[in-house]
């Protein structure tokens, strides 16, 4: 197929709502957003007026552009008739119930794990997550167990440089494959407050039929309370409860031969993994 031709305005609208929402809860000014871009101020002002009329960004009262609701009722009805999450959720709240923890179930999106879905814990202390937070492949329980089915060119097309998000971040790319390699060979992994200090997580991946993995379901908690033995403790369950996922969307379970087997296709943290 012919390559199509593309809309630059699209493109730069696109770019200042990326740029918007890197920066975080607190926002960006206009000096800031005009620097990240190449256009002109007026003309960023432009965009953004129009992006906050159609409620895809706000502007607070100190002039700081944030996300909008428009984009969370877009993903909310993306999300509501997305399969996976539909057929995960009962399964989710099982593991809630099971681990008393948060539990995750994310998917891939490049080099990082997106959050697709979440069931909170009934502790009074629990994690800080929202739907839709993008989290590091390689330093996530999600991504790790994601990681762990996938060949070793297509983890290096992946990757890139490894960048320390905690003291305790694999951010040796030989350690890091000598621990996707474990990782394969139990059928789960860990988190060790390796994407935030203070957060620990056990992950395992959801498989299709023929050992593609489809996502990824972490068990999440403070550190001081899930400990290395509970994660591993929890791990049969979790593992079990991807594999239910699958057998629910309609692909046959992995089997333990399946799971120590990587496929060419994508150490035991507040906000999960």
């Amino acid at each position: 197929m012919a390559e199509q031709a593309t809309s630059a305005s699209v493109q730069r609208a696109f770019d200042l709502i990326e740029r918007v929402q890197r920066s975080g809860r607190d926002g960006a000014t206009l000096a800031e957003l005009a620097g990240a871009v190449p256009m002109a101020k007026s003309t960023t002002l432009r965009y953004l007026a129009t992006l906050v009329q159609l409620r895809v960004l706000e502007r607070d009262e100190r002039g700081r552009f944030r996300l909008g609701l428009k984009l969370v009722e877009l993903a909310g009805g993306r999300l509501g008739n997305d399969d996976l999450a539909s057929v995960a959720e009962p399964l989710l709240r099982q593991l809630v119930i099971l681990s008393g923890e948060t539990v995750h179930l994310g998917v891939p999106s490049g080099a990082h794990m997106v959050y697709i879905a979440k069931v909170e814990s009934p502790q009074a202390i629990r994690l800080v997550s929202r739907i839709g937070s993008r989290v590091p492949m390689y330093s996530s329980a999600m991504g790790k167990a994601l990681l762990a089915r996938l060949a070793p060119e297509r983890r290096s097309e992946l990757l890139g440089r490894l960048e320390p998000r905690t003291p305790k971040t694999i951010v040796d790319a030989r350690a890091l494959a000598a621990e996707l390699e474990e990782t394969r060979k139990r059928g789960f992994s860990i988190d060790d407050e390796e994407n935030e200090t203070g957060v620990r997580c056990v992950g395992a991946v959801v498989l299709a039929t023929g050992g593609e993995p489809l996502g990824a379901v972490s068990v999440s908690g403070p550190a001081g309370r899930l400990g290395l033995r509970r994660c591993r403790d929890l791990a049969p369950e979790l593992i079990e409860a991807t594999r239910e996922i699958a057998r629910r969307l309609g692909h046959s379970p992995a089997t333990d031969g399946d799971l120590a087997e990587g496929v060419a296709t994508t150490n035991p943290g507040r906000r999960g993994g």
